[in-house]
């Protein structure tokens, strides 16, 4: 149900916010319609444009500056409606409905939508060798998790190229490609988003020769693992499986021993990789020397 309410709230949020924009410029700035647009738009504007536009691999838990903004406009609203003298009409509902909108919208995202209430796989235990997986190339040629025992190894589960913080975060991790090539580290990016899709990603990141994008038919590999999302993939994604998976990052030695796992619950907080590449060498302060910067928001 989640993934299926989550583009048409966005969408509601945007025109919700345009439409007020377009009353505040008719209406001479009228503070009703001033508090509509802060109630609605800046979930949508963060979501769509500012993720991108800074590259944001990860959040606070709860956004408190979007909520900040979005309690200042439902306050303004209620303000200028108790202060209106007038009757009620359908100049005053409208814009009322509109910060109700807004302010549901946004703590259904934080508090049921952003969240996975998952369980801590049992498979992934530090120490502990993964189950036997089975994955796809690009070319579709198999590949079994076994092989991976021939080096220390880095899997990052993401969901598909329609998640930007799943985009953020890969981009986040190639940044690294130096100092995991010194470490003698293979990088497997996988998730079940379809051959075509992880072609346009490749060709996208441009990624270096100890990198590589899995396929992950049907999830099994997931399945093995606990970490799948059924019915995760939000509706209306043509051409992406309405299954995905819940992100994840597993560290594994030269055995194919779990060195770090991050099973986050929830899918804006994803780990720096300064919190696990350490694993790889046993000391964190060898990566300050070329640690990258990294867009967060608090």
């Amino acid at each position: 149900m989640k993934a299926k309410l989550i583009l048409p709230m966005i969408l509601l949020n945007m025109l919700g916010g345009v439409g007020s924009g377009i009353m505040i410029y008719i209406s001479g700035g009228d503070p009703v319609w001033v508090g509509a647009l802060l109630a609605t738009l800046p979930l949508p504007f963060f979501l769509m444009v500012l993720t991108n536009v800074f590259s944001i691999s990860r959040t606070s838990e709860r956004l408190p500056v979007i909520q900040a903004v979005n309690f200042i406009g439902v306050a303004l609203v209620a303000y200028s409606t108790y202060s209106n003298q007038a009757p009620m009409s359908l100049s005053l509902y409208i814009p009322i409905a509109a910060a109700a909108l807004g302010f549901l919208s946004l703590h259904w995202y934080l508090w049921s939508f952003s969240v996975y209430n998952r369980k801590k796989s049992k498979a992934i235990s530090k120490g502990q060798k993964l189950p036997e997986m089975n994955f796809n190339r690009l070319d579709k040629s198999g590949v079994s998790s076994t092989s991976f025992d021939e080096s220390k190894t880095l899997i990052v589960f993401f969901r598909a190229n329609w998640c930007p913080f799943c985009m953020n975060q890969l981009k986040e991790v190639k940044k690294y490609a130096e100092t995991l090539k010194q470490y003698d580290v293979k990088v497997k990016f996988i998730s079940n988003q379809g051959y075509d899709n992880s072609r346009k990603l490749a060709d996208k990141l441009d990624l270096p020769g100890h990198f590589e994008i899995l396929q992950d038919d049907n999830l099994m590999g997931a399945k093995a693992l606990g970490i799948e999302d059924i019915g995760g993939s939000p509706a209306g994604m043509p051409g992406y499986p309405k299954d995905t998976v819940m992100a994840t990052v597993i560290a594994l030695d030269e055995g194919g021993k779990v060195l770090f796992g991050d099973e986050t619950d929830n899918y804006r907080r994803r780990p720096n990789p300064t919190t696990f590449l350490h694993v790889f060498a046993g000391s964190v302060p060898q990566l300050e020397k070329d640690k990258p910067t990294f867009k967060s928001i608090a």
